[in-house]
């Protein structure tokens, strides 16, 4: 090939390499498709949060990742399920709802007070908030313990009223807010309150007392207890003859002989006399009575009067107090003598 010729195809060659740039007539750019979303994974045991659409993109944080939700999650079941129960638990609920569903209705109290009768039903003391309700307690009795079923939004507080004997327990009750219920247990040195608590936003109970038939039953048992102890000591202290022994004079002495009839005790009402003798007198020789004049010496007894008196049953009775006399039986040498003698005053 010639010079001149050589030099034309390597000049075509060159310009054959150079690039060309296309205007954007020339082609069509296709658009980008973004990848389609996977849907999320779902659980179904856990039920899907209700999430409210929204075209605004996910709030990053300044590392660009996915901020957290600012909303709670989603409201959980706090109270497990209950077990099944057997019969025998069946009833005791059945009993405690039906001593719940006692509805004794309360009477009119002293100073306006709201009287329940303790042991009729569970008392009922409806409340109102920035309001007090007082229960008030039987005087004389402490309290030992107080729950509440809600002891949260219920203030319960003990208070104390008079002094001594006259002391009273009144517990002030006051809910933070209305609609609500529960019930309050009060352990006393005396007996067990349990009473039902009820807010109202409109009225409420001042105060609250009780009427306790256990001690109207209880004063009953002192008076017949106080009946048979006087009873009792009437008998012990009244002989057959129904003559009180408290009201008697047995200040009278005794002296001489033993004979079995010697007499068991003699006493006066201060009109007559009583000689008692042993109930063995009755089937023997009775002796006779006569009284002790105040002469007589060394050499003399004192003088002897024979004086009435009737026998009633194992006892003499003479018509007038005696000072000193004597109990004779028998003759001679065989004679028994019991000399009675009144030292005066009352035994």
């Amino acid at each position: 090939m010639e010079p001149l010729n050589m030099r034309k195809f390597v000049l075509f060659l060159s310009v054959a390499a150079i690039p060309v740039v296309a205007s954007a007539s020339d082609f069509t750019v296709p658009a980008i498709v973004e990848p389609a979303q996977a849907a999320p994974e779902t659980n179904s045991a856990i039920p899907p949060a209700d999430i409210t659409a929204s075209t605004d993109p996910a709030p990053t944080d300044s590392d660009g990742r996915t901020a957290l939700p600012n909303h709670p999650p989603p409201a959980l079941t706090v109270l497990s399920p209950n077990t099944p129960l057997t019969p025998r638990e069946r009833r005791a609920t059945s009993i405690a709802q039906g001593w719940r569903s006692l509805q004794a209705s309360p009477a009119p109290g002293t100073d306006g007070s709201v009287n329940f009768t303790f042991g009729a039903s569970i008392p009922a003391v409806v409340c109102s908030p920035l309001y007090v309700c007082s229960i008030s307690l039987q005087p004389g009795e402490v309290v030992n313990d107080i729950k509440a079923g809600d002891s949260v939004r219920w203030l319960i507080s003990p208070s104390i009223v008079g002094t001594g004997a006259n002391q009273q327990t009144i517990v002030t009750v006051k809910p933070t807010d209305a609609g609500l219920r529960t019930n309050l247990v009060i352990a006393t040195t005396r007996r067990l309150y349990e009473i039902e608590l009820v807010s109202n936003s409109t009225t409420y109970t001042d105060d609250v007392t009780f009427t306790y038939p256990e001690d109207a039953q209880t004063a009953w048992q002192r008076y017949r207890a106080e009946q048979q102890q006087q009873e009792q000591t009437v008998a012990a202290t009244t002989l057959a003859t129904g003559q009180n022994l408290t009201a008697l004079d047995f200040n009278f002495a005794l002296s001489g002989g033993q004979p079995a009839w010697r007499p068991l005790r003699v006493y006066s009402d201060g009109i007559k006399t009583y000689i008692q003798f042993p109930r063995s007198m009755l089937s023997g020789d009775a002796p006779a009575l006569v009284t002790l004049g105040n002469d007589g010496g060394l050499f003399s007894g004192p003088t002897k009067q024979i004086v009435n008196y009737r026998v009633e049953g194992d006892t003499y009775v003479v018509d007038r107090v005696l000072s000193r006399a004597a109990l004779i039986s028998g003759v001679g040498g065989n004679q028994d003598e019991v000399q009675i003698t009144h030292q005066g005053g009352h035994s």
